[in-house]
């Protein structure tokens, strides 16, 4: 088990999990993919200044499913309530 994975100002990375880990930082990354162990399902990844980063789930037969962590988000004001922040997908 590993306490925590961090990538800070990296370019084209990629990391497998084989084991445990509960939290990934990636911080102003561009190329990130992440290979996940079973043992990982409840991973916390914290992005901030990031693109192009990917998680790769195993499906159990040895192939994995791709997810991409989103990039973007859309804040709103709720009046009296203070902010609305949701991620903006991406369609098509």
């Amino acid at each position: 088990m590993v306490s925590s994975v961090e990538f800070i100002n990296c370019q084209s990375v990629q990391m497998q999990v084989l084991g445990k880990v509960p939290t990934i930082s990636i911080d102003k990354t561009d190329g990130c993919q992440i290979y996940l162990s079973q043992e990982s399902f409840d991973v916390e990844i914290v992005s901030s200044k990031s693109s192009e980063m990917n998680v790769l789930v195993p499906k159990g037969n040895g192939d994995y499913t791709e997810y991409a962590v989103p990039e973007q988000y859309k804040t709103t004001v709720v009046p009296s309530k203070g902010l609305s922040t949701m991620i903006v997908e991406k369609k098509g």
